[in-house]
């Protein structure tokens, strides 16, 4: 199971860096065919609201994974050290995953296959997002809480 969990992490790692990558190359794409008065090129744009999207969710998992996501210290102190608070935290994370995975599919039901306006792609290439990063976060936080509660045997 670990080594699904690391393998899993390292395909995110890389796809991460990949739409990073891409996120760089569009926005320089976008910024050459404005200044030179390239048309064609607007796409580029909406294209980078994409990758934006990904990224902060691909972030936002893999900084859950590594345990640096956004937290408060005063609450994260002890987190080490306290088995119910790992609990109770990942019950949290558990439950923002749900609001995420439940607002995710109702969104996707309502407006999934919109087109945006430049590319006419469906909007579920971009909404699917939500569902991704409640889905990853719902995951994480099942195992944590899995693993927290083993400890104590």
């Amino acid at each position: 199971m670990k080594h699904l969990a690391s393998s899993a992490v390292l395909v995110m790692t890389i796809v991460g860096v990949i739409v990073v990558v891409a996120l760089i190359l569009f926005t320089g794409l976008g910024a050459v065919g404005r200044y030179l008065g390239v048309s064609g090129i607007t796409w580029s744009f909406e294209m980078v609201g994409v990758l934006f999207l990904w990224t902060t969710a691909i972030g936002a998992v893999l900084s859950e994974v590594a345990g640096e996501n956004v937290s408060i210290d005063g609450n994260t102190a002890t987190s080490g050290r306290n088995q119910w608070f790992r609990v109770y935290h990942n019950l949290i994370l558990l439950s923002v995953a749900a609001a995420f995975l439940w607002s995710g599919t109702a969104m996707l039901a309502r407006t999934g296959f919109v087109p945006t306006p430049v590319m006419r792609l469906p909007s579920w290439a971009v909404q699917s997002m939500i569902v991704f990063m409640g889905a990853a976060l719902a995951v994480i936080a099942i195992a944590l809480i899995v693993s927290a509660l083993r400890e104590r045997g």
